[in-house]
C-alpha cells in the first residue's frame, strides 16, 4: 500500500508503517462480508435499479432537498442557497414554476403538510410558507454545530423530522450517534430529546464493510469512507410502512429505523449512481425518490419502484 501524504503530515510516516506491519499479520476477516438485519427485513427496493433518472436545471446543481406536493402533481425542491421553491414535474424534472420565500441563505430540507411548506435552513430554523400569505421563520435550539441537513413530515404523531449531519447532542452520550429531532406541530416546540438516535457502530455492522488492510486504516482514521461514517443529508417515512428512511452523502449509505428507533437495515449506495445523495422522499404509491447533487454536472432525480 502506498500512501501520499505532505511534509506537515511526515510524523505519521512511522505510525503508518506499525500500522500496516501488525494489521497485514493479524488480519482474519473472511473473503465475504455478510450483511447482516434486523430480523431478517429485506429492503423493498434495488438500489442498484432506478427505473427512471432524470436531470435537473443548473439552478439546482446543489439540490439539497426534495418532496411531493400534497396532490401528488409536482415534486418540490430548493437547493442550498436560494429562497425559491422549484416545482418539478415528477417524470421530467422540467420545472413548472418556482415560488420565492426568501434571500439567501443554507436551505437544506423542504416538506409539504396541508397546504404549508416547509423548509429548514441548517442553523435549525423553520420556515413556514403558506399557500398563501407571508412565510414566518421558527427558530429552534439547534444551532449550526448539529448541521441539520433533512427535513420530513411524520403523520402519525403530526411532527417534523430534523435528521442532524452534525453533533447529534453535547455530551459524552452522545459521542459515535447521529441524532433525528423532533418538532411538534401542534406546540411549535422542538423536542430536546432526539426521536431517534443511530449508533454508527451498529449501522456499520449492518451495511458492511469493504474487508482487508485498507478497511481497516479507513476506519481507524475515520474516513469518511469508513465503514461506520454517516451524516445524514435527507430523510422521509414511507407511506407503505411507516418506517423512516434516511440517505447520507458522508459514507454513501442508506438507513431504514423502526417507530420504535430500531435500525433495520444499512445500504452502501453505489457511488457512479449518488454523486452526492441530498434528499429523499416518497410518493402516496411508495415510490422512494433520492436527489443528488451533480457536483461538477447537473443533479440528478433516482425514482424507485418497491417491490410487489
Amino acid at each position: 500500500v502506498v500512501l501520499r501524504m505532505k511534509n506537515k503530515n511526515a510524523r505519521l510516516y512511522p505510525l503508518l508503517s506499525f500500522l500496516l506491519l501488525t494489521m497485514a499479520c493479524t488480519s482474519d476477516e473472511p473473503n465475504e462480508t455478510e450483511r447482516p438485519t434486523d430480523a431478517g427485513y429485506i429492503l423493498p427496493y434495488r438500489m442498484d435499479a432506478p427505473d427512471t433518472t432524470f436531470s435537473l436545471t443548473a439552478e439546482l446543481r446543489e439540490v439539497s432537498g426534495l418532496a411531493v406536493s400534497g396532490d401528488g402533481a409536482h415534486l418540490l425542491a430548493v437547493n442550498d442557497e436560494q429562497g425559491l421553491i422549484f416545482y418539478l414535474n415528477p417524470n421530467t424534472g422540467a420545472v413548472e414554476r418556482t415560488r420565492t420565500f426568501g434571500s439567501t441563505g443554507d436551505y437544506e430540507g423542504i416538506e409539504v403538510v396541508g397546504t404549508n411548506v416547509f423548509v429548514v435552513k441548517s442553523n435549525g430554523d423553520i420556515i413556514r410558507i403558506p399557500e398563501t400569505g407571508e412565510p414566518e421563520t421558527w427558530p429552534t435550539p439547534l444551532d449550526g454545530d448539529f448541521n441539520v441537513e433533512g427535513l420530513c413530515y411524520d403523520s402519525v404523531q403530526h411532527r417534523l423530522l430534523l435528521a442532524c449531519k452534525g453533533i447529534a447532542g453535547r455530551g459524552e452520550a452522545f459521542a459515535g450517534k447521529k441524532a433525528v429531532y423532533a418538532f411538534d406541530l401542534n406546540t411549535r416546540k422542538l423536542n430536546e430529546t432526539p426521536a431517534f438516535l443511530i449508533n454508527q457502530s451498529e449501522l456499520a455492522h449492518l451495511k458492511g464493510s469493504e474487508t482487508g488492510l485498507w478497511a481497516r486504516l479507513l476506519d481507524f482514521f475515520s474516513s469518511e469512507s469508513s465503514a461506520s461514517a454517516f451524516g445524514p443529508s435527507g430523510l422521509a417515512v414511507n407511506p407503505l410502512d411507516s418506517n423512516l428512511y434516511i440517505v447520507s452523502f458522508v459514507g454513501r449509505a442508506l438507513a431504514v429505523v423502526h417507530p420504535d428507533g430500531r435500525l433495520l437495515y444499512a445500504e452502501r449506495l453505489d457511488e457512479h449512481l449518488f454523486k452526492q445523495p441530498e434528499g429523499l422522499c416518497f410518493d402516496p404509491q411508495g415510490r422512494l425518490y433520492i436527489a443528488s447533487e451533480g457536483r461538477k454536472r447537473k443533479g440528478k432525480v433516482l425514482r424507485f419502484l418497491p417491490a410487489r
